[in-house]
């Protein structure tokens, strides 16, 4: 029987963060080069269950943070700029954290997940936005299917082919599409930075990455090579 690994015990949160950041700056300032392969492996796997564990703390408190409007207090008017305005971070980055925030009480099994270091935050994201097209009833137990399912091992082609047959089974209790219906967290943003030069990220539907696919094959056999940012 296995047995969860038991949180290290913390004077408090302000302790625990101090705790973190040290970590985090003694391998920042590690050789890695000097280091094995092995090591450096493994130093990134774990880099990535901690970036899975950082996700679905900043979640948390992202929503409580929301909910108690503790932005007001500096005179922002959402938690999106308070991040902007307070931590420095652009206004894509903001949206992905404050629609990880949602995700906290629409996706609590995913979010679960992420702080178990069962799962990527990147396969959480993809597994979120999938089950977002289903009814709410059928949400929560197939978050929880796909999640199980990524911490065995599968891959994202094979976690979307079982989607696939979910949704098939769902269709018949879906609702009429509604153009709006569960975008909330799409959409692609454009953001230039020095010289003119510009950065575009987003969040697409399949339907839509697909004709945008179209759009740089396009581009790049008339032109010189698109590259992916």
């Amino acid at each position: 029987m296995s047995i969860a690994p038991v949180a290290p015990a913390f004077a408090g949160v302000g302790e625990a963060m101090d705790m973190a950041r040290a970590a985090l700056g003694y391998l920042a300032a590690a050789d890695a080069t000097r280091l094995a392969a092995e090591t450096q492996a493994e130093c990134l796997r774990t880099l990535e269950r901690t970036d899975a564990i950082s996700t679905a703390v900043r979640a948390s408190f992202l929503s409580a943070f929301t909910a108690g409007k503790g932005y007001s207090a500096d005179a922002d008017y959402s938690a999106r700029t308070w991040l902007m305005h307070r931590t420095g971070i652009t206004r894509g980055a903001a949206a992905s954290h404050t629609a990880w925030a949602k995700r906290a009480s629409t996706h609590p099994r995913i979010v679960a997940a992420l702080a178990k270091e069962g799962i990527s935050e990147s396969y959480a994201r993809a597994i979120c936005q999938w089950t977002d097209r289903l009814p709410e009833k059928f949400r929560e137990e197939s978050d929880e299917f796909l999640a199980d399912a990524a911490a065995r091992g599968l891959g994202l082609a094979d976690l979307s082919a079982m989607f696939a047959e979910m949704y098939e089974r769902a269709r018949s209790e879906l609702p009429d599409e509604d153009p709006a219906r569960g975008f909330e967290d799409r959409g692609v943003r454009l953001e230039t930075t020095f010289a003119g030069a510009g950065v575009i990220n987003g969040d697409l539907t399949p339907e839509c990455a697909a004709v945008l696919g179209k759009v740089l094959d396009a581009l790049h056999s008339h032109g010189p090579p698109v590259r992916p940012g």
